[in-house]
């Protein structure tokens, strides 16, 4: 099988009522799904159900579905087996259970199952970000107007009947134009991770760089008004001479002293050992927190190595769901040890060297399951290594400020025991009074010192920052030159697909046959042919049908789109469309399908009509019955 990646693909969807029974139960196939039968028999229900399970958020349930309990889904996502269930529930944030596997084994595997909730919690990952864990899709940053989540995918991949013809993307009431944005740039496949998370760091450096300029314009205003220097060589060279008055001071004190009769108190006892009491606690301080930067030290280093290990198991199975799926595709032909032909008769999934059953979609799914949980953890050791460095980095700052005080004390213990007196004449109270206007000075002195240090800090750190912002600046064009020229491919493609099929139609629009240039805005969603859209109802629907089915089409043609080569189509022929128009626009949607399924571009159409093509009624595309309104799609 030729893989289109990502592909999304349903294969089996199971609805269960309250009392356990089975209500609904079909098998899916590849290319054109069509459930067919009479006005309210319930297919819009079906189809409501399918934008359900796959992750749209939705509680307009009809009176029928609310008698449902949940809704089952075998699906195949890039070529590995996913079951999921979810409740049928009032309020449209249900969870999501997903088990890495097929149906059947799902039923009798009650422990298989993993919950995961509408929305990304601080613990918990979203059903969104499992399911585009899968499809190898980017994980958004929802930094801007929302998150970017399956619902909102699906929405360009659902044509549903509320929302209005003119309108691409399925309706909602809040719909920010960014989404819309990021969700078509997604799908055409050229949204870069890289260019959002560059836009995201070049957004918030020049907002960095912005404050930084501002407090260094601040700072130096400060400064300046205060009559204070800004120059360090003038500052340390002060500060230089008013340490030697400070320590002339301490000199003369201490010859006066000597000078003295000694007399030594009960008082000053006192004050030495309350000097020694605070030194020994400040060395206990410096002690511990030396202690706790070399126990930070080491978990760090034992973290990043844990993620290091992680990062390269990670690489490895990677490497390792690659090469199978490389091998995978390669056929035996001949034995390898007497070089006989092989027989191929044998069934699928088995081995045509052993003979033996393979089960190689359930081992993708454990592959792919156990590769989510690694990077799962890597993500939470990362926040916790950043956490440990935060501590680390707070604890070596308190360093400098610790050990000066220690020297401090220090000093008046050793000056303390040297002039153990408590008598004090006139001049050595002078002396003592000059030295706290010293030391008053250099206190001020240094406290400008660390104002001019802060200022060269803003400067340098102005300078990396415009260093930085002016190499985002080119990263990002030279990446928004490659969206260009993707972007150009794509949409040239579907306006190309979409002038096809509007060529094609019934002659009921004469524009449709005459036409030149499609115009298609995903921020506007809007969408025109010449320049207008102002045709009668059906007509609308018939053109907005065309170029979401060209969007589907395209992604057939450009692997790196990430469209899931899956689409959904209820009611075909919506508002008011008669019935050789629709059988029309059915065989077209067909036969393209089978165009691309001879190529082996797989892919997955699933529409309701109500007016199903007598060419297409009864064949393979069809699934399930014909329904009425005796014979519902439900069986409650």
């Amino acid at each position: 099988m030729i893989k289109n990646s990502p592909s999304l693909f349903i294969s089996q969807l199971v609805v269960r009522d309250y009392d356990n029974k089975v209500v609904y139960n079909e098998s899916f196939h590849q290319g054109v799904n069509i459930i067919r039968g009479k006005n309210s028999s319930g297919k819009s229900t079906i189809s409501n159900f399918i934008f359900y399970i796959l992750g749209g958020a939705f509680n307009n349930w009809t009176s029928e579905a609310k008698k449902c309990k949940d809704i089952t889904a075998e699906i195949l996502i890039n070529e590995a087996v996913y079951t999921l269930k979810r409740e049928i529930g009032t309020s449209p944030l249900t969870p999501l259970q997903i088990y890495w596997g097929n149906y059947e084994n799902s039923k009798s595997d009650s422990f298989g199952w993993k919950v995961f909730p509408y929305k990304q919690t601080e613990n918990l990952v979203s059903f969104s970000n499992a399911l585009f864990n899968a499809l190898d899709f980017p994980q958004v940053k929802g930094d801007l107007d929302s998150n970017i989540t399956m619902h909102q995918i699906l929405r360009l991949l659902y044509i549903d009947q509320e929302t209005h013809p003119q309108s691409l993307f399925r309706f909602e009431n809040f719909d920010p134009p960014l989404t819309r944005k990021t969700v078509s740039e997604i799908l055409l496949g050229i949204y870069d991770d890289s260019l959002y998370s560059d836009r995201i760091l070049l957004r918030d450096s020049e907002k960095e760089l912005d404050l930084k300029e501002r407090e260094h314009k601040n700072l130096i205003n400060i400064i300046t008004h205060s009559g204070l220097s800004a120059n360090r060589g003038s500052i340390e060279k002060e500060l230089t001479s008013t340490k030697e008055r400070l320590q002339n001071a301490n000199q003369e004190i201490q010859n006066l002293r000597e000078a003295q009769t000694i007399k030594t108190t009960k008082r000053t006892e006192t004050n030495t050992e309350k000097i020694k009491t605070e030194l020994s606690e400040q060395k206990g301080k410096v002690n511990f927190t030396i202690s706790k930067i070399n126990q930070y030290d080491l978990e760090i280093a034992d973290s990043k190595q844990f993620i290091a290990t992680l990062e390269k198991r990670i690489n490895e199975l990677n490497n390792s769901i690659q090469t199978r799926q490389f091998i995978g595709d390669l056929t035996l032909t001949h034995c390898p040890q007497c070089l006989s032909e092989l027989k191929n008769d044998i069934g699928e999934n088995h081995c045509k060297l052993c003979k033996q059953p393979t089960e190689e979609e359930i081992e993708k799914a454990n592959a792919r399951r156990l590769l989510q949980e690694m990077q799962l953890q890597v993500k939470e050791s990362y926040k916790l290594l950043e956490q440990k460095e935060r501590v680390y980095t707070e604890l070596q700052g308190e360093i400098p400020s610790l050990t000066e005080r220690m020297r401090f004390l220090q000093k008046e213990l050793d000056l303390s025991i040297e002039n153990p007196q408590s008598t004090r004449d006139e001049k050595i109270d002078n002396f003592l009074v000059s030295k706290g206007f010293i030391e008053s000075k250099i206190e001020s002195l240094s406290n400008q010192m660390k104002m001019v240090e802060l200022v060269e800090k803003l400067k340098s750190e102005i300078s990396e920052l415009t260093s930085k912002v002016k190499s985002l600046k080119l990263n990002i064009s030279e990446k928004e030159q490659d969206q260009k020229v993707k972007i150009t491919s794509v949409m040239n493609k579907i306006k190309q697909i979409t002038l096809n099929i509007l060529r094609k139609d019934l002659p009921r629009q004469d524009e449709f046959k005459t036409g030149q240039i499609i115009e298609v805005d995903f921020l506007k969603d809007t969408f025109s042919l010449d320049g207008g859209n102002n045709f009668s109802a059906s007509s609308k629907t018939y053109f907005k049908n065309a170029v979401l089915f060209s969007i589907f089409f395209s992604s057939l043609e450009f692997d790196f789109m990430r469209h899931p080569r899956f689409i959904l189509c209820d009611n075909i022929e919506d508002k008011g469309m008669e019935k050789e128009r629709t059988q029309n626009f059915q065989e077209i949607i067909t036969d393209l399908s089978n165009e691309y399924l001879e190529k082996g571009k797989y892919h997955q159409i699933i529409f309701t009509t109500s007016m199903v093509s007598d060419k297409l009624n009864g064949t393979k595309f069809c699934v399930g019955e014909y329904y009425n309104t005796d014979n519902k799609t439900l069986k409650i």
